[in-house]
């Protein structure tokens, strides 16, 4: 078993994970130019200091929980090719997971974006 010798290195591994999870994933590229969106209208619409760190928290929470969902999918594929109803309810209860962040940070941006909308017309 490998076992990262310092903290740069398990800097290095977890960057070398972002990647590779973006790479693999067409979820992850969908959640970014959702979360560019969002930013571009926050920066536009001058949101305040709470509005960003809500922004940041549930951002960082719906692609932290999209890497778990993934790692877990692959671990289920590689462990068991045929279909499994156990591995079926895994992934399906991790993905729910990234659905409910998702939400959250969908629900949240419209909160505070839509008012700002609203006060511009």
């Amino acid at each position: 078993m490998y076992k990262n010798k310092n903290f740069f290195e398990s800097v290095a591994c977890a960057v070398k994970g972002l990647v590779k999870g973006f790479k693999a994933e067409r979820n992850f590229k969908i959640y970014v130019v959702i979360a560019v969106v969002f930013l571009i209208f926050n920066i536009l619409l001058k949101s305040g200091i709470y509005d960003y760190i809500i922004y940041i928290i549930l951002a960082c929470g719906t692609f932290g929980a999209e890497y778990i969902n993934t790692a877990i999918e692959r671990l289920c594929d590689r462990q068991c090719r045929e279909d499994d109803s156990d591995i079926r309810f895994v992934k399906d209860v991790s993905a729910a997971a990234v659905l409910c962040m998702g939400i959250a940070f969908f629900a949240s941006q419209l909160l505070i974006l839509v008012p700002k909308l609203i006060c511009l017309f």
